[in-house]
Parts: structure tokens; sequence; C-alpha cells
């Protein structure tokens, strides 16, 4: 099963390709467009990569780190998601990979966008922990 994760954010989306046979996930690119430009876009990869599902971050983190009007945001876009597929939406915490993908970055010195290395390292998160 293919997969596209989505690491939204109110200036730009992180998108990951995942795939349930290989458990692997990979960053795709970055998307610099908001509202329904950026549905567009993505609904374009959806049909055009052959996905069969979508896994969106939300920022989940507990105590003083929890944000519920992002969290809000974030489920506004995933409703405006399902308006135009029918494919499957699952939701995955995605507290603190951005920090953990600019760790990344740095560490390994990959040349590959934060946002979308930030939505692999989501959308890894989510095949680990469905893995039988």
């Amino acid at each position: 099963m293919r997969l596209l994760g989505i690491d939204y954010g109110t200036k730009k989306i992180g998108l990951a390709f995942g795939d349930t046979e290989t458990n692997i996930a990979v960053p795709l690119e970055v998307v610099y467009k908001q509202g329904d430009e950026a549905i567009h876009d993505i609904v374009l990869i959806l049909k055009n990569e052959d996905i069969d599902g979508i896994v969106v971050g939300i920022p989940n983190a507990v105590g003083e780190h929890t944000n519920e009007k992002q969290i809000g945001i974030v489920r506004a876009f995933i409703d405006k998601l399902k308006m135009q597929t029918d494919l499957p939406i699952e939701e995955e915490d995605e507290s603190f990979t951005t920090s953990e993908s600019k760790r990344l970055m740095h560490e390994e010195g990959t040349r590959v966008e934060e946002d979308a290395l930030a939505a692999m390292i989501m959308l890894q998160a989510f095949l680990n922990r469905k893995e039988i």
C-alpha cells in the first residue's frame, strides 16, 4: 500500500512517500502553497503517484507543548482534503518531527528540505507503529 505523508504547516507543507510492503518512508517535496491551491497540488500527486492512503501529522504533544489552535488548523485542512478524495486519511502524532529533522540535517548533512524530512519522520513512525 502506497501512502502519502503530510506535515501540514501554515506556510508550507512537507510531503513524503511510504510503502507498507517495504515499511520505508522517504521525503518527497515541499508545497509552498496554501488553501485550495495546495489541496489541488496534493490531489494531483495522489493521482499521479497511485497513492492508496494518506497520513497527516497532528501536533499531539502533551503538557505545555499542546497547541489546540494548530490542531484545529490541521483538522480543517484534513476536512478540506476529504472533500477532494475518497482515500482513507489517518492521523499520526508529528510532535517534535521538525526538531528531529533539523538534527538529521545537521548530523547527516542532507540537503532534503526540512518539512519533507519531517513528513518522512512522521510517516515512518506511522509505518513502524502499524507493523505486525
